[in-house]
């Protein structure tokens, strides 16, 4: 895997290696979708999860996850609702195969609930059809402006801060464990 790879691992994922965020997608060519999952394997005892959602022509898209917030997410009464009713249950395996099968189809939503956004920012774009949203930055908010914005400089920060210390020479794995 090349430096240049490593880099936009690094730039799209950050904030889920960092775990300021629940979760990341990486979109990577479907050619070096094995190495990539690889690579990403080193960080699995730092609560750091992958999951291949799809592969469409000759791309493929992972989601990186932290476990523990991915668990605390879907434990969540109101989200488990809301996702009980597309057809999600059983263990976070089980949602994250159901997310899969989904995908294979065409983007869906409640991705959103997987990558960390606010239960009411996903249902809100989800009834409003991407219209009508107060702010937006990493996701459209349909609710609390003033936590999303915080959000925002965090992801930012750990992205930004991650790659400066990669392009100063650190590994991907020293980078993300530096922050």
């Amino acid at each position: 895997m090349t430096r240049g790879n490593e880099r936009r691992i690094l730039d799209q994922c950050a904030p889920a290696l960092t775990g300021v965020k629940t979760g990341s997608l990486l979109k990577v060519d479907r050619m070096v979708c094995n190495d990539t999952l690889d690579l990403l394997s080193s960080f699995e005892n730092d609560d750091v999860g992958t999951k291949l959602l799809c592969t469409r022509g000759s791309s493929s898209l992972i989601l990186v996850y932290r476990r523990s917030m991915l668990s605390a997410a879907l434990r969540d009464h109101d989200t488990h609702k809301f996702l009980s009713g597309m057809g999600y249950t059983g263990s976070m395996s089980d949602h994250l195969d159901h997310l899969s099968e989904r995908m294979n189809n065409d983007i869906q939503h409640e991705l959103g609930i997987f990558l960390g956004y606010p239960l009411c920012d996903v249902k809100g774009f989800m009834e409003k059809h991407g219209s009508g949203y107060l702010a937006s930055g990493c996701w459209r908010v349909y609710g609390d402006v003033a936590m999303a914005m915080r959000i925002f400089a965090r992801i930012r920060e750990s992205r930004c801060r991650c790659l400066r210390l990669f392009d100063s020479g650190l590994s991907l794995y020293s980078a993300v464990a530096a922050f």
